[in-house]
């Protein structure tokens, strides 16, 4: 069966309208792809002009706003603000609230229950201190962002100053990584190696650990005012510092006869304040005795010598009398304390006599002393 071909010479109608219909459809499909484009344009352009260049600091952020790749202004720590999008414009946020990094000088970690080890370099991290010991320590370091402008343009920072630091391979072919939190570990690090280096072991381990941390906070502080990288340190701790395991029995040995040593030396301190005391209170006992028995033995004295007077003024009017008064009460005196009493005597003739008293005499009162005038 033939097949029945139409040609159409150049110059003749196409009186069958199959192009006519081709021709229709195409520009059917030309308007609804330019009003698509149109529409596209019409909403990139409002998003252009209004929700493409706002953006909104959030709390504890700072922004920064660059024109054409240099930095606009101050940064923008608060509010909404609008400028026109890339490639115009750009911003970039940064964190401003405090920040923490751990930062350790650990030996590697054993498996459950293994003996302590020697400490090998390159795989255990460890301090050399002024005296040449070995210790291990592990920090705690809080910071914050003061100046975000210098801190993006000083530091290698990536895309986003929010994210982490990259990981990369340094020039000897280990993993690492390289960003402003790997600059502010190494300043520290470089901080505390520097410090204990100058230090003795026993003043980190037992005597002055608030001293070494305050001295290690005063190096890093200023290593990152020499950076300029506008970080500002908050504060650090000491989170805990010990000797090698291997040597930690012997050190732990010497802080027991420290605290022997110290505990003993308060004990003797202690002794020393209350023997102080005792000896000031003994002293001020004696002084007050002493005084009391000298008012009364001068006052006895004074006494005496007023009784004494007053017999020499009758002895010198009757002398006799006198005498045979203070014998009489010399004898009583001697023979009052006794219960039964022989008195032998001997008369003028020679004859002896024998006494007994049969009733004791009454005691006599001492004589009242009298008042000089």
């Amino acid at each position: 069966m033939e097949e029945t071909k139409s040609v159409i010479k150049e110059g003749e109608f196409d009186r069958s309208g199959q192009y006519d219909a081709g021709l229709k459809s195409l520009v059917r499909a030309l308007k609804w792809a330019f009003g698509f484009l149109l529409v596209t344009i019409t909403g990139l352009m409002i998003y252009f002009l209004t929700a493409g260049g706002y953006f909104s600091v959030e709390p504890q952020h700072a922004v920064i706003v660059m024109q054409f790749g240099k930095i606009d202004g101050q940064p923008y720590t608060s509010g909404g603000y609008w400028f026109f999008p890339y490639p115009v414009h750009r911003w970039v946020k940064v964190r401003t609230n405090q920040q923490s990094l751990r930062v350790d000088f650990l030996p590697a970690e054993r498996p459950d229950g293994a003996p302590p080890q020697a400490l090998a370099p390159g795989r255990d991290s460890y301090l050399l201190t002024g005296d040449a010991n070995i210790i291990h320590s592990s920090w705690r370091v809080n910071y914050h962002v003061a100046n975000s402008s210098t801190y993006y343009t000083s530091l290698a920072t990536p895309e986003d100053p929010t994210a982490t630091d990259a990981a990369e391979m340094d020039v000897n072919g280990f993993p690492g990584t390289r960003g402003p939190q790997t600059l502010v570990r190494n300043l520290f690090r470089s901080a505390v190696i520097d410090v204990t280096s100058e230090l003795h072991v026993d003043n980190m381990l037992y005597g002055k650990r608030v001293e070494y941390s305050d001295a290690v906070q005063a190096k890093f502080a200023a290593l990152l005012a020499k950076a300029n990288c506008g970080i500002v340190v908050d504060n650090i701790t000491l989170e805990q510092v010990f000797p090698p395991l291997k040597t930690k029995s012997a050190f732990d040995e010497v802080a027991a006869a420290s605290n022997t040593v110290d505990s003993m030396r308060s004990k003797a301190e202690q002794y020393a304040v209350q023997a102080g005391n005792e000896a000031a209170a003994g002293k001020t006992e004696l002084i007050a005795t002493a005084k009391t028995y000298k008012e009364l033995v001068v006052s006895e004295v004074k006494s005496e010598s007023t009784y004494f007077r007053s017999i020499n003024t009758e002895y010198l009017k009757n002398p006799k009398t006198v005498l045979m008064t203070l014998y009489t009460n010399t004898l009583a005196d001697v023979l009052q304390s006794l219960q039964g009493k022989y008195i032998l005597g001997t008369t003028g003739s020679g004859f002896k006599q024998v006494r007994i008293q049969l009733n004791p005499e009454p005691k006599r009162r001492p004589a009242p002393a009298a008042r000089e005038n």
